[in-house]
């Protein structure tokens, strides 16, 4: 009984995500992000069908081959049904460049076209933009790494949609990711089909102009939103706050009135 009340809340999340995802097109969105289970992920989303992992290499100047963006796409199952589910991870290698300093990892940008889905795949009530997988692999993606992004950020434009990996926090004293270490694997859901778009890498070096460009999983032609929309309790209490700020001026009107 207990787990069907789990899947049955799982679900009713899940619904309430798709239903509710973003409502403005002004600001970049920060997502907040939540730590999943592997096993609870697996059990959720299968790894598309024809889709294989893509591993895509990438050079600094002055260094041999750096690091690769691992991605691949899962579609969801039972009460995760109608969802994509965008997996990256970064692997660096342990190599340095021509001043002999290791090479480091500071974040990615990428096109994602599509507004990321609100869910609570978690069952703790609360819904998030993103999960970070730390503790085993999902599908074909290694092993992860315990490193997760410091920030995690979706700009959205007119007509087109962008994520941002931060991977260093100078206010806190966290370093960038750094030479022979994998980051955590981390995870974006939409209800959009996949396609491939170029990503930026920022790190100490800049890329290797010589070398190829790295490209990872992305989705296309979704919705171009940046925030989520109130829960219902939350709309109904400004629906309220309305009301009662609509009846103090219809009373002083009323004052003046007979005044």
């Amino acid at each position: 009984m207990k787990t069907f009340t789990k899947t049955l809340a799982l679900a009713t999340g899940l619904t309430l995500g798709l239903a509710a995802p973003f409502v403005r097109a002004d600001a970049i969105t920060p997502l907040t992000t939540e730590n999943l289970p592997s096993a609870t992920f697996n059990s959720l989303f299968q790894p598309i069908s024809g889709d294989s992992v893509i591993s895509s290499p990438f050079t600094y100047q002055g260094s041999p081959a750096s690091g690769n963006v691992v991605s691949q796409v899962f579609q969801g199952t039972g009460p995760a049904a109608g969802l994509y589910a965008y997996a990256y991870q970064y692997d660096l290698n342990n190599v340095t460049d021509s001043d002999n300093s290791p090479v480091d990892l500071k974040g990615t940008s990428w096109k994602f076209n599509s507004t990321p889905i609100l869910s609570d795949l978690t069952g703790t009530g609360t819904k998030v933009g993103a999960y970070t997988i730390t503790d085993g692999a999902i599908g074909g993606i290694g092993a992860p790494g315990t490193q997760t992004p410091t920030e995690l950020d979706w700009e959205p434009k007119t007509s087109s949609g962008s994520l941002l990996a931060t991977y260093f926090d100078k206010n806190q004293g966290i370093p960038a990711l750094q030479a022979g270490n994998n980051s955590a694997t981390f995870v974006v859901l939409t209800n959009q089909a996949p396609t491939q778009k170029f990503v930026s890498i920022m790190a100490s070096n800049p890329i290797d102009p010589s070398s190829s460009l790295t490209s990872a999983y992305s989705p296309v032609n979704g919705l171009i939103e940046p925030a989520p929309v109130p829960e219902p309790a939350t709309i109904l209490a400004w629906a309220g706050m309305m009301g009662a700020i609509a009846l103090v001026r219809r009373v002083r009107k009323g004052r003046l009135d007979l005044a």
